[in-house]
């Protein structure tokens, strides 16, 4: 189940994200398939950057693993997502999507610290918004 909590003032259509969530997890089928996301100002976003990263500054997207009872929190910044949407020529929905999947694809256990993790993180990602 992927539950959504908009601590923020800007209106988000998650039914998309819920649908694009739900197909994910259906094919990658980790044991526990609850996943909480946050959508947070972007004050709260350094905030939480600076705290479990070391980066004093606002990022799109962070994903926390779960324990026993979820497969983990994505927490997203809409104010950010709308810039980067703007760099990379996409609408909001493209942006926040891949933001999204890229927290969710955290989460499932595959990452971007080398360049063979990040080739595999990048088609997953790729194949999933198709």
């Amino acid at each position: 189940m992927i539950e959504f909590t908009n601590l923020t003032k800007e209106k988000i259509s998650t039914g998309v994200l819920k649908r694009l969530g739900e197909s994910v997890l259906a094919k990658e089928k980790p044991k526990n398939m609850d996943v909480s996301v946050v959508f947070v100002s972007a004050q709260k976003m350094r905030q939480l950057n600076k705290t479990h990263c070391g980066k004093d500054k606002a990022t799109n997207v962070l994903s926390f693993e779960g324990g026993e009872l979820s497969l983990g929190e994505i927490v997203l910044c809409p104010y950010v997502i709308h810039k980067d949407a703007l760099e990379y020529k996409m609408s909001f929905k493209e942006a926040i999507s891949w933001m999204f999947m890229h927290g969710l694809l955290h989460l499932l256990g595959y990452d971007h610290e080398t360049i063979k993790d990040e080739k595999i993180m990048t088609q997953k990602e790729k194949r999933y918004l198709a």
